[in-house]
């Protein structure tokens, strides 16, 4: 027979993992990353980017977010994103590594975002031509 305090510490473990799994949030409160569409031009870092930064890629606890995020990119500011030179050339879409990652290009990183679906064509596209444009912060 489990003792009542093995019993409590084994309900509390499957808790935690629950309560864990929950919190991941894969759909991220909610939004479906395919909402968010970016226009032909004049693409905003705060109202099209960083959106998706923030539900596909620099979510709470997530990749590229918090004290460690993955690969040492951070992608939870626009300054985070221009702290690695290489990540984001502004004007220079082809040879950023970002648009790399995201189409799958880059053979020594899988494609971007991990365990998720990739982006969608409009999404890749809004990247490309926010870098583009300057990759401003915008």
């Amino acid at each position: 027979m489990i003792s009542l305090f093995r019993m409590f510490g084994i309900l509390g473990i499957i808790l935690i993992v629950l309560w864990g799994t929950w919190n991941c949030k894969d759909e991220l409160m909610g939004e479906d990353i395919n909402k968010i569409v970016f226009p032909d031009s004049n693409v905003s870092y705060h109202n099209h980017v960083q959106l998706l930064f923030h539900v596909g890629c620099a979510i709470p606890g997530g990749c590229h977010a918090g004290e460690t995020p993955a690969g040492n990119l951070s992608l939870e500011t626009w300054q985070d994103t221009r702290d690695r030179i290489e990540i984001i050339i502004p004007r220079d879409p082809e040879n950023s590594q970002l648009v790399w990652a995201i189409e799958g290009r880059d053979p020594r990183v899988p494609q971007m975002p991990l365990y998720r679906p990739p982006l969608n064509g409009n999404q890749i596209k809004g990247i490309r031509t926010w870098i583009k444009e300057g990759a401003e912060n915008n």
